[in-house]
Formats: structure tokens, C-alpha cells, sequence
């Protein structure tokens, strides 16, 4: 178990990541199939809203995210799942949390639950791998950081939102009966997805 100098933090895995981006074409997806089919708008409505729900809801309430972190010399111990040893990482980033990426395994996202604890897991962690690393034999491959925000995935991810959303925002307007809450929806995600395109490494 975990003590008292433990942080409190959500650890996901892409499956948890991956949940939000499904759920919006689902949402996108079943709410054009009704439309284009010439179906009620409520049903188009109804079905947008469970697609954008569902893959979220299987994904967070189907496998917990809540844990508590501590960070040692050799690595992070979870009080809900296995350790990660700094061996194991080839690379990991700080963008929104804590991305730590290890060969052959799930990569973990590690979000603290505020700024201050965040600011402290991002300290510590990045003082232990330091340390940890100048403790390994001349020549061992030091793990990589990288960056979402600014790289061309972290961009390319940010085009597809904005498309989407633009497009969604367009169809609600121009449907037989407008809806501004749909348009409003899309004019979100598109700005999400502009915020994403643009985006700088921190």
C-alpha cells in the first residue's frame, strides 16, 4: 500500500483516451445516417447524444481510473495497478499529464487531481528519472521526452476536430429545422480542434 506521501491522481490508458474522439463520430455518424435518411430530428438528436456518451461511459465506468502515485528512485508505484520502472519507459511527455510510454505495454496517462499536485508529480518525476539515469552504465539509452501539442500527429488530430466540427455546425444550420444547440456543439469542437492545429510545445 500506498502512504500518506502518495498523490492523488486518474491514470488512463489510450482505450480511455481514445473513448472521446469515438464517441463524436459515432455521435456525428448516427445523427447524419438518420438525417440523410430523411428520420425525425429528435431520433437524430437522441442517438447523437448516446453515440457521444457511450464510449466514454463503457471506458471510465467499466475500468476505474482512480489511484494514488508515488514516485521512487526506480521508478512509479500505483496503489491500483503494477509499477512502472524507469527502465521500462522509451519515451514519456508532459503536455496535459504525465505520458509514459513503455514497448509491448499500454502507455499510461497519469493526470493529477489539481495544478499544485500536478506541478509537484511532474517535479518529482523528473527529478527521480534524472537521477535514475545517471545512475545506468555510459551508453544506455536515456528514454525520450516528446510533445503532442506542435507535432504533426498532435496537428493532424486537431484538423480532423475542426473539420468535423465545422461540418456538424454547417449541417444543424441547414437542416429543415435549424438546431442552434447542435451548432454550438460543432462550433466548439471546431475551435477545440483550431486550439489543437495551432498549438505550440510547452
Amino acid at each position: 500500500m500506498i502512504g500518506n506521501g502518495g498523490i492523488q491522481a486518474s491514470v488512463y490508458t489510450r482505450w480511455h483516451q481514445l473513448s472521446v474522439p469515438l464517441g463524436f463520430a459515432l455521435a456525428a455518424g448516427s445523427f447524419m445516417l438518420v438525417v440523410f435518411n430523411r428520420g425525425p430530428i429528435g431520433l437524430a438528436a437522441v442517438l447523437a447524444v448516446l453515440g457521444l456518451l457511450a464510449p466514454p461511459l463503457v471506458a471510465f465506468k467499466g475500468f476505474p481510473t482512480r489511484n494514488t502515485v508515488k514516485v521512487t528512485s526506480e521508478g512509479l508505484e500505483f496503489s491500483r495497478r503494477s509499477p512502472v520502472a524507469f527502465a521500462q519507459l522509451s519515451s514519456w511527455g508532459t503536455d496535459d499529464y504525465l505520458k509514459l510510454v513503455r514497448p509491448g505495454l499500454p502507455t499510461l496517462l497519469v493526470s493529477a487531481v489539481d495544478l499544485p499536485t500536478r506541478e509537484r508529480l511532474l517535479r518529482e518525476f523528473e527529478q527521480a528519472l534524472a537521477a535514475w539515469q545517471k545512475r545506468q552504465p555510459a551508453g544506455t539509452q536515456a528514454a525520450r521526452r516528446t510533445h503532442f501539442y506542435g507535432s504533426t500527429a498532435g496537428r493532424l488530430v486537431g484538423l480532423l476536430i475542426a473539420f468535423l466540427g465545422v461540418g456538424s455546425a454547417i449541417m444543424a444550420l441547414t437542416l429543415r429545422e435549424p438546431s442552434m444547440s447542435l451548432a454550438i456543439v460543432g462550433g466548439l469542437g471546431a475551435l477545440f480542434g483550431l486550439a489543437m492545429l495551432f498549438g505550440r510545445r510547452g
